[in-house]
């Protein structure tokens, strides 16, 4: 049974539109388009957009029911890879966005999430709550961070009359980049809740370019479609991350610090880390143009416990806003099957599972189902087009101070919403 190239590109069109970790938990977006490393061809180039909709929101805050619409924006992640190479060796250079997020909680009453201390470095909730000690307080607004990835990825193969062997192997680049918005209180003094100075906070903060590597292997039949690999993803740690940033006084009862007031300031982020991972992909055809496959992925979230943003100035002093997450690993699977039609159209659909992330202390990524298609259209021997979309399930959850947060709140049951575009390029 000889099922040749036309199921490779049932594999591709799961792989880039069924099987995109941008729906996956925790910060995760974009990964490198490594398997362009198998696309037949001497040279290839790859070019996509995936808009993903996440629709999540609190159902309750610290007790109190609440309807302030989805906290989640949406986002588009750009995947572009290149390669060139023959049976034996070949490179890919790659960019994508790995590891972003945002989220924007002015819908909610006050226009934000509840306070926490910001007197303080401390990232224990109790600590965050502890307002008899506390000289000022601060509620986030808004958060967000993008990070972009550069890599350059090599296969060596052999081929045996058992099938073909392959060492992958490459490095990449992946810089960070932070903003954040809050409202902040500073009291008459400490532990007296009486609002001295009011202030909006707008800060910006980067993280240079810091190296990371991948590695793995891969085993393939090509006459049965028949491919299996791993690919190990390093961790990389942010640990530079920083700017500046304004404060711009709403109320004051100094009379050294008018409303109005716009102070500069520097901010600070702590640590950031884009976790190390581990992918399982494998996909076999079982009869003339049809084609079944399976992924699976550990991702190590559990080294994300906590972010600290944090201002100083000469002026006012420093203070900060704490994140909690004191996530658990995740792990996704998938599996789907492909049909081609045709020399021109394949088309495929998945099912997947994420175990969310979260813990009790962030009630974001929770357990996620998904169901997802795809079809490409191959023009000629040159061009193919590929689109595809993706519907999930998010399952509700809660989180509170007793799991390490610094508020209570649920999210109900929520829906994910995706589309994929992709164009590769064959010479």
């Amino acid at each position: 049974m000889v099922l040749g190239h036309r199921s490779i590109s049932i594999a591709a069109v799961i792989a880039t539109l069924a099987s995109s970790s941008a729906f996956a938990g925790g910060f995760q977006r974009g990964t490198a388009d490594t398997d362009i490393l198998f696309e037949p061809g001497t040279v290839n180039m790859r070019a996509g957009l995936t808009y993903v909709d996440p629709q999540r929101g609190f159902t309750s805050v610290d007790g109190d029911s609440v309807d302030g619409g989805y906290y989640t924006g949406d986002y588009v992640i750009p995947s572009y890879s290149i390669s060139l190479g023959n049976d034996m060796v070949g490179c890919a250079g790659t960019a994508t966005e790995p590891f972003a997020a945002s989220a924007d909680y002015s819908g909610l009453p006050e226009g934000a999430l509840p306070e926490q201390v910001s007197s303080t470095q401390s990232t224990s909730a109790a600590d965050r709550l502890d307002f008899t000690s506390a000289t000022a307080v601060s509620r986030t607004q808004k958060i967000s961070f993008d990070s972009k990835e550069l890599g350059l990825t090599c296969r060596l193969s052999y081929t045996a009359d058992s099938g073909r062997y392959s060492l992958l192997g490459g490095v990449f680049v992946e810089d960070f980049q932070f903003e954040g918005t809050s409202f902040a209180t500073r009291y008459a003094a400490a532990g007296v809740p009486i609002a001295a100075v009011t202030s909006r906070i707008e800060v910006e903060s980067d993280g240079d370019y810091k190296p990371g590597f991948r590695i793995g292997a891969a085993y393939e039949i090509p006459e049965y479609a028949l491919r299996v690999q791993a690919m190990y993803r390093s961790e990389v740690k942010h640990d530079d991350v920083s700017g500046d940033g304004t404060v711009t006084i709403l109320s004051s009862l100094l009379p050294t610090l008018p409303a109005g007031t716009v102070l500069p300031v520097d901010s600070y982020l702590s640590e950031a880390i884009s976790p190390q991972s581990l992918e399982i992909k494998a996909q076999t055809g079982v009869a003339p143009g049809w084609l079944v496959l399976g992924s699976f992925r550990w991702t190590d979230w559990s080294t994300n416990q906590a972010s600290v943003s944090t201002i100083s100035s000469s002026v006012l002093g420093t203070s900060s806003s704490y994140s909690p997450y004191n996530w658990r690993d995740g792990y996704t699977a998938q599996v789907g099957v492909g049909h081609a039609f045709n020399d021109q159209i394949s088309a495929a659909i998945a099912v997947g599972y994420d175990r969310g992330v979260s813990t009790g202390s962030e009630t974001t990524y929770t357990d996620l189902y998904t169901l997802s298609g795809g079809v490409a259209f191959k023009a000629n021997q040159m061009a193919e087009i590929r689109l595809g979309g993706l519907l999930g399930y998010w399952t509700g959850g809660s989180q509170s101070v007793s799991e390490g947060s610094y508020y209570d709140a649920t999210v109900g049951d929520d829906f994910v919403y995706g589309i994929n575009a992709t164009m590769r390029l064959t010479f």
